[in-house]
């Protein structure tokens, strides 16, 4: 793995003097580009099924999350329905619509993040393995997902504060000996932002984080040239602006290539697919490296799939992808 290559595969994703130049020079074609990427990309970015029919089936069910085990070919998948307790943790107006799947007397837990559009089904998919090692499954709907409060997401952002608040219910709730989170996609960089943020105070003992962003600006910026075929900076002018606009939050903030200072002890499993269109892997590249030289005792892993595209690490490489997370969770 080449930190410095993958480095500057994210960098290509940030303002220099060429691309300001040429900007200025296209300046009203960049102002129609990125006016036209705003209203086209609004409704990708802010209007997502949360509920109702999908399939034939309701939306962020048991039942949804059949028919995606079916699509996946996933056939080890070992919670059944009855198993599974729907519940809201906080008060009213910012509850958090849960799921919980309880093994007797254990007082070991695992909390599973979703990604962006996703929900708790989709996240009990991710983590379902841990049962039969004797854990308790809690997954949840992220921040403007499902029936959780928000309106709009913010790639992340006040998503770590919702998990933040899911660990210390776990950990006021329950006896708790041990306490690990896995986010897939936004919710392995909401778990990393979340780490960045609160691990001081709310500590958790690993986290696994399969194919994450490393910033939010930068990756809608990948996200637009990818579907666009045009250079990024075309047509992304003022996309932390319409965020705030929208979602009354600056995602500028999502920046993890700084504070691995704070989490230097806390031990992660970085995970990505190298097919991987969507999210980069380079990020994860950089995010291992950053995180290894931080540590004092090296703790932290990395497993790069090599035939994997996005959130099919887990799909595409079952048996070793359960042993994999497994046996870090236990070392």
């Amino acid at each position: 793995m080449n930190y410095k290559k993958s480095l500057r595969k994210l960098k290509n994703y940030h303002y220099n003097w060429l691309n300001i130049t040429l900007m200025i020079i296209l300046f009203p074609i960049v102002v129609l580009l990125s006016m036209f990427c705003a209203v086209v990309f609004v409704p990708y970015l802010f209007k997502y099924p949360r509920k109702g029919k999908y399939k034939g089936f309701e939306f962020n069910s048991y039942e949804h999350l059949e028919y995606d085990l079916k699509e996946k070919d996933i056939k080890n998948f070992n919670i059944k329905k009855e198993q599974i307790k729907e519940f809201n943790i906080g008060v009213l107006k910012e509850q958090i619509s849960s799921l919980m799947v309880r093994n007797k007397d254990s007082k070991k837990w695992v909390i599973g993040l979703h990604g962006f559009k996703r929900n708790k089904y989709m996240g009990l998919r991710q983590i379902y393995h841990f049962y039969d090692q004797g854990y308790n499954l809690l997954t949840f709907d992220g921040f403007a997902h499902g029936s959780t409060y928000g309106k709009y997401s913010d790639f992340g952002l006040t998503n770590s504060k919702v998990l933040n608040d899911v660990i210390k219910w776990v950990k006021e709730s329950f006896e708790v000996e041990e306490i690990g989170v896995i986010g897939t996609s936004m919710g392995a960089t909401t778990a990393l932002y979340f780490a960045k943020k609160y691990y001081q105070e709310n500590k958790v003992d690993w986290l696994i984080a399969d194919c994450p962003f490393s910033q939010a600006v930068p990756q809608i910026r990948f996200f637009l040239q990818k579907y666009m075929v045009l250079p990024w900076w075309f047509m992304s002018l003022g996309i932390n602006y319409n965020f705030r606009r929208y979602a009354k939050a600056s995602i500028g903030q999502v920046d993890l290539l700084d504070g691995q200072e704070k989490i230097d002890d806390l031990k992660v499993l970085f995970i990505h697919g190298k097919k991987d269109d969507f999210i980069m892997y380079h990020n994860t590249v950089v995010l291992h490296h950053l995180k290894h030289v931080s540590e004092t005792i090296k703790n932290s892993e990395i497993k790069l799939y090599d035939n994997a595209s996005h959130s099919s690490s887990m799909h595409k490489n079952m048996d070793d992808y359960i042993q994999t997370t497994i046996s870090f969770a236990q070392k």
